[in-house]
Formats: C-alpha cells, sequence, structure tokens
C-alpha cells in the first residue's frame, strides 16, 4: 500500500486509498517523497488544535511547489497570527457576511441567465469558477475585467505537481504574476483609497501599528485563491454530488430549508480542500510510530470527513445527515476566515439552481473528468453539465 498525493487514483477518487491508510496505517510514512499523514479523524483535529506542535509557519504545502513569498496567516505561528487574525476577522463574522447576500444573490442570476436557456454549460467556466471569483472582486474592489486573469493563475498555481517540471515552473510565473497584480492594486489604492476591504487593509492598525506591505499583500494572495478555489470546488462537488442523487435533489427543491444541511453533508462528503501541511516542532509517538522534529505532516481532511469513527455510513451522501463537526474549514486557530463566506454562496447557488434549472445531469462519465491536479484541493476541472432549459 501506497499514498501517492500526486497519483492519477488519488485524483480520481481518494476516498479508497484514504480507508485503507486509516486501517493500515494511521501514521503514514511515505519514503518517496518523505512526508508523513494523518488520517483519522481524531489524529487530525488534535493536531489542530496543537499548533505549538504541529507549525504552520515553516509552509502549509509539501516541498517542490511554488508559493507566495509574503507573510499569509494560513502559514503563521502565534503570536503575529493571533495578531493578524483578530483584526481580519472583524470583517469576516456573521453580520458582515451576511451584508453580502443581496449582491451575492444579484450575481448568481445573473451568471445563470448567461445559460438556463440553451440547455447545456460547462459549469466550472459559467459559474462555480465565476462566482466566488466575482464575490471576492467585490471585496477587493478588483474590477471584473481583471477578474479573469486571476482566475487562470490561481488554476496554474494550484495545478503543480513535483514530478511535472512545467507545472512548477508554470506555477511560480503564476504565483509572481498575481503578486505583480496585488501590488499595482495597492498603489492604486494608495493614490485613491475606496470603500474596500484593501484599502481598509492599508489603514489599519495592530498595537498603534500599520500592516506591513508584505503582510497586505499575503493576505491579498491568500484571499484570492482560497476564496475563490475552495468555493469553486464546494460549489462544483456539490453539483455532482446532487447530479448522483437526484432524489435527494428533489427533496431539496421541494424544501428549501434542507439546502443549509445538504452543503454541510457536501463539505463532509467531497471536500473541497483535501489537506494542509505542518511542520513537526518535537518528536511525537502516535499509532506506535515516532514522527520526527522537523518532518512534514500532511492533515488530510478529506479522510477525516469519510471517517467511520467519527461517521456512521460515512460514504454514503445524506443531506439530511445531522453533522455536528466536519473539518473542511479546519479548526482550532487555523479555521478559515471565509467559511461563512463559502457557506453563504453554496445556500445561495443551490436556491437559484434548484429553481431554474432543477435536473442537470453531468454530460458524460463524472468519473472520468478532468480534475485539478492537487493534493490540496479537489474539484473538477471542467463539468460539463446538461438540463431541460429554462423558458423565459
Amino acid at each position: 500500500m501506497r499514498f501517492d498525493p500526486y497519483s492519477d487514483e488519488c485524483h480520481r477518487d481518494p476516498y479508497p486509498v484514504y480507508r485503507s491508510i486509516r486501517d493500515q496505517a494511521p501514521a503514514y510514512h511515505d519514503d518517496e517523497l518523505d512526508f508523513w499523514a494523518l488520517s483519522r479523524f481524531g489524529d487530525v483535529i488534535e493536531a489542530l488544535h496543537a499548533p505549538a506542535t504541529f507549525l504552520s509557519g515553516d509552509g502549509i504545502n509539501l516541498e517542490g511547489q511554488a508559493r507566495s513569498p509574503y507573510p499569509m496567516i494560513i502559514a503563521m505561528d502565534p503570536p503575529r497570527h493571533d495578531q493578524l487574525r483578530a483584526l481580519i476577522a472583524r470583517g469576516f463574522t456573521a453580520r458582515p457576511v451576511a451584508a453580502n447576500g443581496p449582491n451575492i444573490r444579484r450575481l448568481a442570476g445573473e451568471l445563470i441567465d448567461g445559460f438556463a436557456a440553451a440547455g447545456r454549460v460547462e459549469f466550472v467556466d459559467a459559474y462555480s469558477g465565476a462566482l466566488p471569483l466575482l464575490v471576492i472582486g467585490s471585496l477587493l474592489g478588483i474590477e471584473r475585467d481583471g477578474l479573469a486573469e486571476f482566475r487562470r493563475l490561481g488554476d496554474a498555481l494550484m495545478n503543480q505537481d513535483p514530478a511535472d517540471p512545467p507545472s512548477i515552473e508554470a506555477g511560480k510565473a503564476a504565483s509572481a504574476a498575481i503578486l505583480e497584480g496585488i501590488g499595482a492594486i495597492l498603489d492604486e489604492r494608495r493614490r485613491a483609497p475606496r470603500d474596500d476591504l484593501v484599502s481598509a487593509l492599508i489603514s489599519a492598525t495592530v498595537d498603534g501599528e500599520g500592516l506591513s506591505e508584505d503582510e497586505i499583500i499575503g493576505f491579498c494572495y491568500l484571499l484570492i485563491l482560497a476564496g475563490t478555489e475552495t468555493t469553486a470546488n464546494l460549489l462544483a462537488n456539490g453539483v455532482m454530488a446532487l447530479a448522483g442523487h437526484p432524489d435527494q435533489r428533489a427533496e431539496l427543491r421541494a424544501d428549501p430549508s434542507l439546502i443549509p444541511g445538504a452543503v454541510e453533508e457536501m463539505l463532509r462528503w467531497d471536500s473541497p480542500v483535501q489537506s494542509d501541511a505542518r511542520t513537526m516542532a518535537r518528536p511525537v509517538e502516535l499509532h506506535g510510530r515516532v514522527i520526527p522534529e522537523g518532518e512534514k505532516v500532511l492533515l488530510l481532511f478529506g479522510s477525516a470527513g469519510r471517517d467511520e469513527r467519527e461517521f456512521r455510513d460515512p460514504d454514503r451522501f445524506d443531506v439530511h445527515r445531522r453533522i455536528e463537526r466536519h473539518l473542511t474549514f479546519g479548526h482550532g486557530i487555523h479555521y478559515c476566515l471565509g467559511a461563512a463566506l463559502a457557506r453563504l454562496e453554496a445556500q445561495i447557488t443551490f436556491e437559484e439552481l434548484l429553481a431554474r434549472i432543477p435536473d442537470w445531469e453531468v454530460d458524460g462519465d463524472a468519473r472520468s473528468l478532468d480534475r485539478i491536479r492537487s493534493y490540496m484541493v479537489r474539484g473538477p476541472a471542467r463539468l460539463p453539465l446538461t438540463f431541460t432549459a429554462a423558458v423565459s
């Protein structure tokens, strides 16, 4: 048994592999790529609540991939992490997030209007990749005509495989281009501040001191990537889940009050975020093995969501499932700041889709879809759908 997070097998369907390592090697070590992996729910949540042992400050990626050279709170350790998070979190609490609802619903309606009468659509391009980017663009004050390039660059950054050197070079080029674009936005806001998040970050202070240029760039970089890729995959994965369970989709249409719970099941069942890495600050013994200091450890959120030790019949998709907790958005001090926004986008999306085109199907074999080649996130690169055309 081997767990290779870059393998075709894992990109197609990682869940049987996850089950094997949960059962046979819960403290898994890969000799070829030199990393460890924790796959059981209990181990992953304990690691997330031990940030002094499982460090984020040395990066949350495996080695060999392009990444931002600027500090991001997701890859910081306390105390600076706590200071910046407390400042930024004010804009992502329930009330300010809910205020985005009317704009998100308007954008969702506009996007659906673009394909509802056609009877078919490539959903990633037309909707799931577009809506989160438009929402983040609104927050950051980025004009629409500049958003498509950020989406293309984000895709290049996510699709990196150390066994494919050109993909690493493309990732490096994409990272540099994203940073250049963010720098241009910051320069413009300093000249002419607006009522947007970038201007707010420029004027913000922590203990009487402003944020550094690098910290502002790092947060914008994180928001553009995490705020778009994660939500885009949640929407696409959810659409595929409901296409495969049309009886449950019909229930959601008949009773939209079930949609928030269904979104949680989508997050658990086919997590848009599969894993993050940590670095060991000290040796830790787990399941009869010692993970040494300095080693990289993958925390497998996707596996934790299918762990029968936490969830009954975990491979069954069930919109009626009562979920008390899952790890798709992390847990503890690095819990995703954008979780409430992602949930809101998903709930509005499925309300609007079910009202307008309730009978979509994946056009072709869902198992053979091209997928984003990333061990960190999971979603289709393309998602062709067919449906009964809406009558205007």
